[in-house]
């Protein structure tokens, strides 16, 4: 009875180290460049990415202007990160801002018109 106890025990402890392993091996790190001028502009990158399933951090650099994202690949995906931003006006390499959100955006938020804010 011992040995079986023993066991069960094993193959649970066994199955739930796997199921860590596999959910953990689906965490992806990227970056990629986003335009944007100020903190107004980090702000909204920022969020947008947030808001797409399965992002879980996302961090926007003003001078670089390059976004770092950590998301789960069984989530989501890059482009579909890169469309979330694009859809609230800022462009990224794969994916030009959507005209309408950009025309919404703060003048000082305009980085195709050379806006350069303090924010």
């Amino acid at each position: 009875m011992k040995n079986i106890i023993i066991t069960i025990i094993a193959v649970f402890a066994f199955s739930f180290a796997q199921g860590q392993e596999k959910s953990d091996s689906k965490i992806v790190e990227t970056s990629f460049e986003v335009d944007g001028v100020c903190g107004m502009c980090k702000d909204r990158i920022e969020e947008a990415a947030m808001r797409t399933k399965g992002v879980k951090l996302a961090n926007w650099d003003k001078t670089t202007k390059e976004l770092k994202v950590t998301y789960r690949s069984d989530k989501t995906t890059e482009e579909a990160i890169q469309q979330s931003v694009a859809s609230v006006g800022h462009e990224t390499p794969a994916t030009p801002a959507d005209t309408s959100a950009y025309a919404k955006l703060p003048g000082c938020c305009r980085y195709k018109d050379g806006a350069k804010c303090g924010h």
